[in-house]
């Protein structure tokens, strides 16, 4: 049942406007904090691979290193995501892969 005693409010008067600015407002900063959390990632990544890098310059390799670059090719290969989706999960599951081979990597200093 339709309740008629309710005034329309002019639509001059809705917010129209300020809500679609503020709309265009979110998506422009949810990029920008989305730009930002990949740049960091991207620089965690980049950081281990030149620690695994500087390895395979090394004349001998300790066994505790070996055993580490192993452990963090199975981490690495275990890694399940579905990129399409677009899961914030799987952005965790990124992130808290890295965390964990930059805290290997940080070990061997």
């Amino acid at each position: 049942m339709i309740n008629n005693d309710r005034k329309l409010t002019p639509r001059e008067t809705l917010p129209l406007k300020a809500v679609a600015d503020e709309l265009a407002f979110l998506r422009k900063t949810f990029r920008e904090v989305l730009a930002a959390y990949a740049s960091h990632i991207e620089g965690e990544i980049v950081a281990v691979r030149e620690a695994v890098q500087l390895v395979t310059h090394a004349r001998r390799v300790p066994a505790g290193r070996v055993h580490d670059l192993r452990d963090m090719l199975m981490l690495l290969r275990g890694l399940k995501v579905k990129p399409a989706k677009g899961k914030r999960r799987d952005m965790k599951k990124v992130e808290t892969l890295v965390e964990e081979l930059r805290r290997t990597v940080d070990a061997w200093e």
